[in-house]
């Protein structure tokens, strides 16, 4: 022990020679004192020649900012970097991680000791990583993009489809000569409606109109005349009754409106107000005056003609031959 605290410069020699990692010690004159075996593997120094030698011998080459970072750890100070990048002669590029710092004996500084590890193979493992990395991040930002676009794709074909959907039922529901809401649109929306009224403790109402003489009119000037009349009749319907109504085309001339909340008065009410907007229009077809449209009309209300669909459609159909009946209207 009183070896080791008398004489701890030469322990640290011994330490250094030892030392399995890249590691040298020098004077203040810059003169090898000590280096591990791997300093003097990794650098190729010659066993015999370096001991005492100027480390500027022994690399006349050495940079000038080397030279300034020793004159800077001889001054005290310790400098040191994690990883430093050195372009060699030949090409090849290597990685240093080093250390410079001064040591000291009794108080004295002595020199300098310079760690320098070559860290070259954890870097380029370190950048084949972040190239990975860096790919698996480009890799994925376009998988990404491929899976929005196609997603962007599924929705525009969903929205297409929809579209598509809506078109088809619209077809299925509405009377392809006059727009108006066709006969099985009817039939769903008397059972919906019926279903409403009896929750509600609410009236339904429905109106049928025939048109008199329509079969005499297509004999007399043709069926494109009476479809551009049936047209004209279900463009009176549609601008005459509430939004909440539904007008329908019940079958050849015969039309049919739902009026939700209605009474008896007021679907025969509205049933006149039409049959008279009706007779005063004036109807022309390729230049010839059509005759004007006379209807007849029958009406029913729930729950006083029926409480299911198909009870007050008879209902209304019984009005409606009374109707006729009454005013010696034909068809």
């Amino acid at each position: 022990m009183a070896w080791m605290q008398g004489d701890s410069e030469a322990l640290l020699r011994v330490f250094i020679d030892q030392a399995p990692v890249p590691i040298a010690m020098f004077d203040m004159d810059m003169r090898y004192i000590a280096a591990s075996r791997r300093w003097v593997g990794d650098y190729h120094l010659d066993e015999r020649s370096w001991r005492g030698v100027s480390h500027y011998e022994v690399f006349p080459d050495l940079p000038e900012r080397w030279r300034l970072i020793h004159r800077r750890a001889l001054d005290g100070e310790v400098i040191s970097s994690s990883e430093d990048r050195f372009d060699r002669s030949n090409g090849t590029v290597r990685w240093l991680r080093w250390e410079v710092q001064p040591w000291y004996h009794e108080d004295q500084q002595g020199g300098i000791i310079i760690f320098s590890e070559d860290i070259t193979e954890r870097k380029q493992a370190e950048d084949r990583i972040l190239l990975l990395n860096t790919q698996l991040e480009q890799r994925v930002q376009q998988r990404t993009a491929q899976l929005e676009e196609t997603i962007t794709k599924l929705q525009e074909a969903l929205a297409a489809a929809e579209d598509l959907r809506r078109e088809l039922r619209e077809q299925a529901i509405r009377d392809p000569l006059t727009g108006l809401f066709n006969r099985r649109f009817l039939e769903e929306s008397m059972s919906f409606e019926v279903a409403r009224a009896r929750r509600t403790e609410s009236n339904l109402g429905v109106l049928m109109l025939d048109m008199d003489s329509f079969k005499t009119l297509n004999d007399t000037y043709g069926h494109l005349a009476g479809d551009f009349l049936l047209r004209a009749v279900a463009q009176v319907l549609v601008s005459n009754i509430r939004a909440g109504d539904v007008a329908c085309r019940f079958g050849g001339d015969e039309f049919i409106v739902l009026m939700p909340g209605a009474t008896l008065d007021g679907v025969t009410r509205k049933g006149h107000q039409l049959c008279e907007l009706l007779h005063s229009l004036s109807v022309e077809f390729e230049h010839v005056r059509l005759p004007r449209a006379d209807c007849s009309m029958g009406v029913a209300v729930y729950p006083g003609h029926g409480v299911t669909g198909a009870e007050l459609l008879r209902s209304v159909d019984l009005s409606l031959y009374r109707d006729k009946a009454h005013s010696g209207h034909r068809h």
